[in-house]
């Protein structure tokens, strides 16, 4: 969840400018594994959807995120790998790990815009990427990038921005078959935790397709943060 580091400001992306260079897919993948390891945090916050609030607590460490929902019997655990993230589930903390594999991982959680598959950030290390060119999201540098799936997901490609300064995910674009966008992910704010930031409010909207409007709204907003996750 390469999602730390950046300073506050919306998130608004232009058009890449493929004139200037940026670093080759594999270079940035490299970079990205690299810099992917996650700090020792536990945030409490809470999953907001149109219908609903969601309290939540999140668990990250190395390169694992656990999502437990306080009010809800499910509990998420994502293992990031080179090759691709696992992802599994269960009730509650007394019962064994389920593997969410195939078409499970394209169902979305709860009642929210944000599916199984969202969560392991794969666009990341898909072999199929393509560099879109420099661009800007508000005051920072970004290079931008298209990647395409090696097997079943719902989106037939994704456009994202890393940022040239902090190497982190700034935006995310996905597309159906139709070049049409029909999910956005935006970090809308970041909070301090010691010496080291982390997510206050991520948006992730199920756009309308052929418009740049979406139909429903997901925020993941964090409330309290600190070091320790118990992992």
């Amino acid at each position: 969840m390469a999602l730390i580091g950046l300073p506050q400001a919306r998130m608004v992306a232009a058009a890449p400018d493929p004139d200037k260079p940026i670093p080759l897919p594999s270079v940035l993948q490299d970079k990205m594994w690299q810099v992917g390891r996650l700090y020792d945090f536990k945030l409490d916050g809470f999953m907001r959807t149109a219908k609903f609030l969601h309290p939540i607590v999140m668990k990250t460490r190395d390169r694992q995120i656990l999502f437990e929902f306080k009010e809800k019997p499910l509990q998420i655990r994502v293992v990031m790998t080179p090759g691709g993230s696992i992802i599994e589930r269960r009730a509650s903390s007394s019962e064994d790990w389920k593997l969410v594999s195939g078409r499970d991982r394209l169902e979305k959680i709860l009642d929210s815009d944000v599916a199984y598959e969202d969560l392991g950030l794969d666009f990341l290390r898909w072999s199929t990427v393509k560099p879109l060119g420099l661009d800007s999201i508000m005051t920072l540098t970004a290079w931008a990038y298209e990647s395409t799936p090696p097997g079943l997901s719902s989106y037939a490609k994704t456009r994202y921005w890393i940022s040239a300064d902090y190497l982190a995910v700034l935006r995310v674009d996905a597309y159906n078959a139709q070049n049409q966008v029909i999910k956005r992910v935006e970090v809308n704010g970041v909070m301090k935790v010691g010496q080291a930031y982390t997510i206050k409010e991520m948006m992730v909207s199920s756009m309308i397709p052929g418009r740049d409007l979406s139909r429903t709204r997901t925020y993941i907003e964090i409330r309290e943060a600190k070091p320790g996750s118990g992992l």
